[in-house]
């Protein structure tokens, strides 16, 4: 998942031109935070209970990184 996400987050910042790319994933779900964080993104927030999923509520954290820090990164 990480060298998929590396490749899109690649192809976001080279190709499309973007300046930044989020990454959302449930509190609850430690290897999409995980990837998150291999990929070398900023947690930047949760939303709380903002993420219905089996009649439950559930924090929803915002993770990003923007192209120069990307670029750094990669360099």
């Amino acid at each position: 998942m990480t060298r998929a996400s590396r490749k899109l987050i690649d192809w976001a910042f080279g190709v499309r031109g973007m300046h930044r790319v989020e990454w959302l994933a449930s509190s609850a779900n430690k290897r999409s935070v995980a990837v998150a964080e291999r990929l070398g993104m900023t947690r930047e927030g949760v939303l709380r209970e903002a993420y219905p999923y089996r009649g439950k509520r559930h924090d929803e954290e915002i993770w990003a990184v923007l192209a120069p820090e990307w670029r750094k990164r990669q360099g």
